[in-house]
């Protein structure tokens, strides 16, 4: 005992004086020592040490260590003089938990406020449910400050008989113990919140609706059932929640209702729908969603789009080149990236005539994609296209010929690295010069610019339809 004594005492002393041991050092040092020879001893440091290093490393490891025998000394320790010495006790005495949960109770009424707040903050964080009563009284007593941290402690504790004030402060408790309360309400996990969270959805649906939708999610599969009902309620915004927070849960018992929302008058509904049958890997829901993709509405055929590429994989390609004519741009970027990420050579030819689209970012993912292919049928075509007018479509050209290092392009990359623009030409040498190292390696005679012209011209006449 004497021999830990003195190493403890060693780690202690240099956090009084100037010495560069940080608390976390000292902290992985004492835990190092046999905890049952440490822990009165750290007691009596944290009890009597005038340094607050000192203090706080002992309430930390005592924490650490889950001593028991030091609650009182760290509800003691909650009046400290420095703030995070405070705050440690605090921390400490949630990580013992259950045992500290007696003397907490009884700070619910201590005269100071700060050391209310303490105790309330860490019963909360305990998730002790044997206090829910006592802050329950201890409700109408307090100033606001402590009503909403008493709020949210009931949240955290989970007990159900919070239900009842916390339904009162939604409806009359002003913003900011509405949102409070409703977080809470959902961290209780009690289905029957949830007609009244929906209720709230129908009034003040903008305002709240992320809390609400968070709320429902906490509640979990219970909620499903009336989620599923929800989705044929009369007001949009419920109608919309009710079909995110069931996609997220993914639960099957959804899926009929869900698929019958894709045909909800309201856009944004059915854009939600899309998104939540999207997760379920059914290839039954292929059809409904190739129907949405004459919708009227931009953002559904987009969102039933990126749908296909999830549920019907190989299926959905015919649809995605169909989209490659769409008038809107974020359609036809879409097609793109679904069928980059689907891959295969089937799509390489699609992928080069979406090199020419009239909207860059639509060329730029196009470039992406065939350097993914790894195919070296599309070098001419992204030759063709190296001196894009939008830089960053250029780049990803360029990139894209580097990665399929094929030293036909080495000619036009050369020509490229005198453009105006820094970046293009430094990309376009870098190219270059891997595209040399290739050819040296393959024994490849790089043509010269004439050659390559006459090659390029004669290559370029081919590229609509590739050798297979």
């Amino acid at each position: 005992m004497t021999r830990v004594r003195q190493q403890l005492q060693r780690i202690l002393k240099r956090l009084e004086g100037r010495s560069e041991a940080t608390p976390e050092e000292s902290l992985q040092q004492i835990l190092a020592l046999p905890a049952k020879q440490v822990v009165s001893l750290l007691i009596e440091a944290l009890e009597k040490s005038p340094h607050y290093l000192v203090r706080l490393v002992s309430a930390m490891a005592l924490g650490e260590l889950r001593a028991e025998k030091a609650v009182p000394v760290l509800v003691a320790t909650l009046s400290d003089s420095s703030l995070t010495v405070q705050r440690a006790a605090a921390e400490a005495l949630t990580k013992i938990g259950r045992p500290a949960v007696p003397a907490l109770l009884e700070l619910i009424n201590h005269e100071e406020l700060a050391i209310r707040r303490w105790a309330i903050h860490i019963l909360g964080k305990i998730g002790a449910k044997e206090s829910a009563p006592a802050l329950l009284e201890r409700f109408t007593k307090e100033a606001p400050e402590l009503q909403r941290l008493i709020v949210e402690a009931l949240g955290e504790i989970g007990s159900k008989k919070a239900f009842k004030l916390l339904t009162k402060l939604v409806m009359h408790g002003g913003a900011d113990f509405s949102r409070t309360a409703i977080e809470a309400l959902g961290k209780l996990k009690d289905p029957k919140a949830i007609p009244f969270l929906l209720d709230i959805l129908a009034r003040d649906g903008a305002e709240l609706r992320r809390l609400v939708r968070d709320a429902l999610m906490s509640i979990g599969k219970e909620s499903v059932p009336e989620l599923v009902k929800a989705l044929k309620h009369p007001n949009q915004t419920v109608r919309q929640v009710a079909a995110e927070v069931l996609g997220s849960m993914g639960d099957r018992r959804a899926l009929k209702e869900l698929v019958k929302a894709l045909k909800d008058p309201d856009p944004l509904v059915r854009q939600s729908a899309v998104q939540a049958i999207a997760r379920f890997p059914d290839k039954s829901l292929f059809e409904p969603l190739c129907r949405l993709l004459n919708d009227p509405d931009q953002e559904v055929r987009f969102q039933a789009l990126k749908a296909l590429v999830q549920v019907g994989k190989q299926m959905a390609k015919p649809y995605l080149r169909k989209a490659l004519h769409d008038p809107d741009w974020l359609i036809r970027l879409t097609a793109v990236q679904g069928l980059s990420q689907l891959g295969g050579d089937d799509v390489l030819e699609s992928l080069c005539k979406a090199l020419k689209d009239s909207e860059w970012s639509v060329r730029y993912h196009a470039a992406l994609g065939l350097a993914k292919l790894k195919n070296r049928r599309a070098v001419m075509p992204l030759i063709q296209a190296v001196f894009d007018p939008h830089p960053q479509a250029a780049l990803q050209i360029i990139r894209a010929l580097e990665e399929l290092g094929d030293p036909r392009a080495i000619d036009i990359l050369k020509r490229v690295a005198s453009a105006n623009i820094p970046e293009i030409s430094s990309a376009a040498q870098k190219a270059a010069r891997a595209l040399q190292e290739i050819a040296q390696a393959e024994g490849f005679v790089v043509p010269t610019s004439k050659r390559s012209a006459k090659r390029f011209r004669a290559a370029s006449q081919s590229i609509s339809s590739p050798a297979k």
